[in-house]
């Protein structure tokens, strides 16, 4: 019977769509006819003499035919009733009231009707307004009901209320939005009991939890100006007992940099809603060449937009499109390092840098970081073609609006000696950041010859094309798994670490190391393995219930790099505050979170024991380590305690010959020769007891 009910539906539907307009002429045409009757109707209080019935016929024609004329001159058949507005009730009265006195100029002075009764001339205007008015209005209203209720609407409730509005204001207006706006919440303790597009202000953030339990809300939306992770971490705590799915807006920065069109535009579509003046930006632009940056924000810094007022009109041209999921960066994001964007600019503006592994995490965002601040040429290296193709994709569409591209990607392998002699003699950078490494530990401790010629050996062979080629700067991205390194990689690490420092003091290059912690999203990080393992429906694995790590940003780590090549001195390594260590358990029972599942009961965790060179925590300093403060509370500075340079130089031949002679029983005890802290397997590595080094 419901397939038969259906199909009738769909028929009558199909019908209406092909033969739109004239289904309603005719409920046009029948409601003149209506309101006519209706008007006779009240003028006699139902008691219609035969006299009057004739008027009734006779007459009605005429009008018919001069209501139908102005109904197609005014084009009402082409409208929507479900959107009517009041420019529509507009044109209806318009309409009704010129073929009314049409009406009665033909019908009583050409027609000669002098009988028929004037008060029915007003009565089925009136009729006829509240009739085709009414109909409208009515159907308007119950497609509305029937969205607000339809099995596939969301009810959300809104955190902020200054881009909400705009929010709420769209999902009102938008027949298509899926989403029914019940509430706000906000900072703003005056705001309670206030509403907006007739939405109630609940409340202010810490009463979230009571609120949900009472107005049970679909979804959550952030949509505040500026969200630190902490406000977030604890909206995400408040509904963690609730499993209710939270999305958030970008921030001002994150809409321009996902639309490289909005950026380019936003000067004029500021001033045409006159928000700024020309003047304005162009003083604004006028900074921006000078020290970079964001557009918008080099407007709200210099007072000429609030960031309300920006954050408010970017989210109304970007809309509901634009929502996405919080994720695990949302709620790790720590206070963003501050640094001297001017210094970095003065470093690399005009100069020749090179980015090795340039097509992998940090490689990548280094390059599009670096493209930034204007270097005379960057170059892109990097052994593996498909890497280097996208992020050269990636850069080059960046590149459209510039007077010439500025960049080179450049396929090489840091082992080859001959190819890298040729990309120095050729280009001769100025400044070098070294990030291309080996860094899976499993894989490598299966494969510790690889580990060392990757990881010592390529370093070595940019350290001394950058050293004869007189380059101005080199930057090496180590890791810190090379503190008391208990793995192959963060021992080679640790050895690349060695070897960067001692050329420091031989060379006129300043040589630099950064030191960093696990970065979330990078190729092959923990993140990308828990998601592969939801998309099968789990479970996901971890190797121990406390097994830790740090944990940072990309934008983090790059802050980091720049900071680093920016330093006047050489011969440290640079290490930042990465907080404390977070459990890999309560990562993997957070991503189920915040994917919509319940973690333990529809997709479970297992533990499958730690892998060879695995540690249980990281540390961020060696206890040979001398640890010295900078003038930046987010970073310190290390000096390691190094082997004598010939001593150095005699493990390294010895390292050589191993490599050369394929002896891969012999490498660990080479590597444990100049990292005295190594620790494999069989020494015991997984008997961790904490450290004073995890800061």
């Amino acid at each position: 019977m419901n397939i038969i009910n259906n199909q009738l539906i769909e028929a009558f539907k199909d019908f209406f769509i092909k033969n739109r307009r004239v289904v309603v002429t005719t409920i046009h045409i029948l409601q003149v006819v209506l309101a006519n009757y209706l008007a006779f109707l009240l003028r006699f209080e139902i008691a219609l003499s035969s006299s009057y019935v004739n008027q009734l016929v006779h007459s009605l024609p005429i009008l018919l035919v001069i209501r139908f004329v102005l109904y197609l001159q005014a084009g009402m058949y082409k409208d929507l009733w479900r959107y009517s507005s009041i420019s529509d009730m507009i044109s209806i009265i318009r309409t009704v009231s010129i073929g009314s006195v049409v009406f009665f100029i033909i019908n009583r002075y050409f027609v000669g009707n002098v009988l028929y009764p004037p008060s029915v001339y007003v009565l089925e205007w009136i009729l006829l307004l509240f009739i085709s008015c009414g109909t409208r209005l009515f159907i308007r209203v119950c497609f509305k009901k029937y969205r607000n209720f339809r099995s596939s609407t969301k009810k959300i409730l809104i955190i902020g209320t200054i881009a909400g509005e705009a929010i709420v204001r769209e999902m009102k207006n938008n027949p298509k939005s899926s989403y029914i706006p019940i509430g706000f919440m906000d900072e703003d303790p005056y705001k309670k009991g206030l509403e907006i597009h007739g939405v109630p202000i609940f409340g202010q953030i810490d009463t979230l939890e009571s609120v949900i339990k009472k107005q049970k809300p679909d979804e959550i939306l952030i949509s505040m100006v500026s969200t630190d992770s902490k406000t977030i971490k604890s909206i995400y705590d408040q509904c963690k007992p609730f499993n209710i799915p939270i999305k958030k807006l970008p921030g001002i920065n994150d809409i321009l940099v996902g639309n490289i069109s909005v950026e380019a535009r936003l000067g004029q579509r500021l001033i045409d809603a006159n928000l700024v003046s020309q003047t304005q930006i162009q003083e604004a632009l006028a900074l921006q060449k000078k020290e970079g940056g964001m557009l918008g924000s080099i407007l709200v810094k210099s007072g000429y937009i609030k960031e309300e007022e920006l954050f408010s009109y970017l989210t109304e041209q970007s809309g509901i499109s634009r929502m996405k999921p919080i994720s695990l960066e949302d709620l790790i994001q720590r206070e963003q390092v501050r640094y001297d964007i001017q210094s970095v600019r003065e470093f690399i503006e005009g100069k020749t840098v090179m980015v090795t592994g340039a097509g992998g995490s940090i490689g990548s965002e280094l390059c599009r970081q670096l493209i930034k601040y204007n270097p005379a040429h960057l170059l892109l290296y990097e052994r593996y073609e498909n890497s280097l193709f996208h992020i050269d994709h990636e850069l080059t569409r960046f590149a459209e609006n510039r007077e010439k591209k500025n960049f080179t990607p450049v396929i090489g392998d840091m082992l080859d000696k001959r190819n890298l002699e040729y990309v120095f003699s050729t280009h001769r950078p100025q400044i070098v950041f070294h990030a291309a490494a080996h860094k899976h530990v499993p894989l490598l401790e299966q494969n510790p010859l690889e580990a060392v010629k990757n990881n010592v050996f390529g370093t070595k062979n940019v350290i001394e094309a950058a050293v004869k080629y007189n380059a101005e700067s080199f930057v090496l991205i180590s890791s810190d798994k090379a503190v008391n390194p208990t793995s192959t990689m963060g021992a080679t690490k640790r050895i690349a670490e060695f070897l960067t420092i001692a050329m420091n003091a031989f060379s006129t290059t300043k040589f630099s190391t950064v030191r960093f912690g696990n970065v979330l999203g990078s190729n092959g990080s923990v993140i990308k393995i828990f998601e592969e393992q939801l998309q099968r429906g789990g479970p996901l694995t971890v190797t121990h219930p406390e097994i830790k790590r740090f944990f940072m940003l990309i934008p983090e780590a790059i802050q980091l790099v720049l900071m680093a090549a920016a330093l006047k001195k050489g011969g440290e390594i640079l290490v930042l505050d990465m907080g404390e260590q977070i459990k890999i358990v309560e990562l993997a029972e957070n991503l189920i979170r915040l994917s919509g599942f319940i973690p333990h009961k529809e997709i479970k965790v297992e533990f499958t024991g730690l892998r060879p060179g695995e540690k249980l925590y990281e540390e961020l300093f060696d206890k040979s380590e001398q640890v010295i403060s900078t003038l930046h509370e987010k970073f310190w500075l290390t000096i390691p305690d190094t082997p004598s340079l010939r001593e150095f130089n005699n493990h390294i031949a010895e390292l050589e010959r191993i490599v050369r002679d394929n002896a891969i029983d012999e490498v660990v005890s080479a590597i444990k020769d100049i990292v005295p802290s190594f620790k494999c397997d069989s020494d015991g590595v997984n008997d961790q007891s904490p450290s004073q080094n995890t800061r």
